[in-house]
């Protein structure tokens, strides 16, 4: 009998020290940041203090295996799913030998295990019910959420999950005063209805007109100074003629683009248009990781399926043994029936087509030039891209009243072999409405120019303007009239006008790069009335920026540059949209005086 006693008291003793212990290591959760964040309440404060922030590792999903917006929905999910299981709880830490600490919940399920059972982050075993997961959270009408600057997006929306002030929310759970992205908004028919005088004037909405025309040619301008927000609609005539293109092609698009973005008219039309027996290939940029700049690019993958990267070139050395420059495939061209060639300066976005960049495009009817420009995507199509590429046939084609002859980079040496002996031989002016000038030759070329008495005028974007490597301080230091344009959109053009007789346009930036090893495509087009309708755009455009602008830069996202601190755009590329950049933020500037 008094063995027994002494057990009982040993066992009750050991089950008060248990409990005691177990007391000890329970904690309450008082504030969930996400799933794999949350606070416990160590000191018994009730306050969510610094050093009381629990985070989980090992349950991040590879980026590979799911896209931003899935990875962003699963968050939402299983952020839910920590607010109904751990917040205001008691939590048991369990400590295993050679891991991370067990989180035990108040029913005694371990809880990175429920985790990984619910489908909130995707293993090896639960791929099926991640999917539903996602599934369902497209229902939900998911957005992104900034704190600091009150704007919503689209989870898909490039702008999107870039900053530590966001969250994803539903979109019947935002604050009253949350203002949607202009960007991904722009085609919700509320917004529109409710924007649509303040963006976009009556007048702004172009009738289908070239700046000039003749039966076999169309040259078309978008003008930035109509503008003041991007479009997802295909509002510009330079869109238009594209569209139109597509919608009447019988037989065949052959297309090499930089990529897509948010022009759901265009990939409709191409997409209609391979339904209807149209065969469509095309090829794109990637970068080495196979990562293209324009997210709707992959989707359109999905639907048009012959399709070649620049990154599925033959090889990635030269013959010489040297590795290959990492260029890029950076045209912005398509065929038509082997018989028509639309080509220029704007990509396929909701930036450059819909007028908010200016860009400058031509489509031309000729079976000839067409049949140069099917050489020229053949080549890349079999796998040929940058260095790998042959020597063209420079041929000139006579269509109308114009002769054209079509370059190709890098294989032409175009600037140095047939830009330069252009501007050398100039007499009356030069005038270039250009993204971006950096090329040493092409830089000396015009400070000639200027010094022999040829007039000498420039646009160049307000970004590249302020560059380390822009040739624009040079010029001006030497005398030559450049302004750095001030709109919220970019100077895109790529674009020489001489003498009233040459038009040079095309995708190549002047840069040694667009000419020494990406592919790109110029047009010099020798036609005295184009010349002279382009030139009288550009003077339109030249005048339209201040002059004080000739002499320092206004700065692509700042209050000098009209509206780009409210058009939801990254101007100036450093990850800060509208006033959450220092160049818009007025109280950040003051703070930092």
């Amino acid at each position: 009998m008094k063995k027994i006693t002494v057990f009982i008291l040993i066992f009750f003793f050991l089950f008060i020290s248990y409990c005691s212990l177990k007391k000890e290591k329970t904690v309450k959760v008082i504030k969930i940041n996400s799933m794999t964040e949350f606070y416990v309440d160590l000191n018994r404060n009730n306050v969510a203090d610094e050093d009381e922030l629990v985070q989980l590792f090992g349950l991040d999903t590879d980026p590979q295996l799911l896209d931003k917006t899935q990875k962003a929905q699963l968050e939402y999910l299983g952020k839910a799913f920590a607010v109904e299981h751990l917040l205001n709880k008691n939590i048991f830490f369990v400590s295993v030998p050679n891991k991370d600490l067990k989180i035990i919940l108040p029913d005694g399920s371990e809880y990175c295990d429920l985790l990984k059972k619910r489908g909130y982050v995707l293993t090896a075993q639960n791929k099926d019910e991640v999917l539903k997961n996602i599934e369902y959270a497209k229902s939900l009408n998911l957005v992104s959420y900034n704190k600091y600057s009150g704007k919503y997006h689209k989870l898909d929306c490039m702008y999107a999950l870039k900053s530590p002030n966001e969250e994803i929310l539903k979109l019947s759970d935002l604050p009253s005063d949350a203002e949607p992205c202009k960007f991904c908004y722009l085609s919700v028919s509320k917004i529109d209805v409710k924007n649509k005088n303040k963006e976009y004037p009556k007048d702004v909405y172009e009738p289908y007109k070239p700046i000039y025309a003749e039966p076999n040619i169309q040259f078309f301008i978008t003008d930035y100074t109509k503008y003041y927000y991007p479009s997802d609609k295909c509002l510009t005539t330079l869109c238009k003629s594209l569209l139109n293109e597509i919608n009447s092609a019988k037989h065949t698009i052959d297309f090499a683009i930089y990529g897509v973005d948010n022009q759901p008219e265009i990939t409709n039309a191409l997409i209609k248009a391979q339904k209807r027996g149209v065969k469509i290939r095309w090829v794109y940029d990637t970068d080495k990781s196979g990562y293209t700049i324009y997210s709707e690019t992959q989707k359109l993958r999905t639907y048009l399926k012959n399709y070649k990267r620049d990154i599925d070139c033959i090889s990635d050395v030269l013959p010489n043994g040297k590795a290959v420059k990492d260029a890029i495939m950076h045209n912005k061209f398509f065929i038509f029936d082997n018989k028509k060639v639309w080509t220029g300066s704007a990509n396929i976005s909701h930036t450059d087509l819909s007028g908010f960049n200016a860009n400058a495009a031509v489509l031309i009817y000729s079976p000839a030039l067409a049949n140069i420009y099917e050489k020229e995507f053949e080549k890349m199509y079999c796998g040929y891209f940058h260095k790998f590429k042959t020597s063209s046939q420079n041929a000139s084609v006579n269509v109308g009243k114009s002769l054209i002859t079509a370059y190709f980079s890098p294989q032409d040496s175009t600037i140095s072999k047939h830009i330069l002996p252009l501007i050398k031989s100039s007499k009356k002016y030069v005038y270039i409405p250009v993204f971006v000038l950096t090329h040493k030759g092409l830089t000396e070329a015009l400070i000639e120019a200027e010094e022999r008495g040829v007039d000498v005028k420039i646009i160049v974007d307000a970004t590249s303007a302020a560059s380390k490597y822009s040739s624009v301080k040079g010029l001006r230091q030497a005398g030559l009239k450049v302004k750095a344009e001030n709109r919220p959109g970019k100077m895109h053009m790529k674009s020489i006008i001489i003498d009233d007789r040459y038009v040079i346009l095309g995708s190549m930036n002047f840069t040694k790069s667009g000419e020494s090893y990406n592919d790109e495509n110029v047009l010099i087009i020798e036609n005295s009335l184009l010349a002279k309708a382009f030139k009288e755009k550009f003077l339109y455009l030249y005048n339209a920026v201040p002059d004080k602008w000739l002499y320092k830069n206004p700065g692509a996202e700042s209050f000098n540059s009209v509206n780009s601190c409210f058009d939801g755009i990254d101007n100036d590329f450093d990850g800060k949209i509208d006033m959450q950049d220092d160049s818009c933020n007025y109280k950040l500037r003051v703070r930092n005086k």
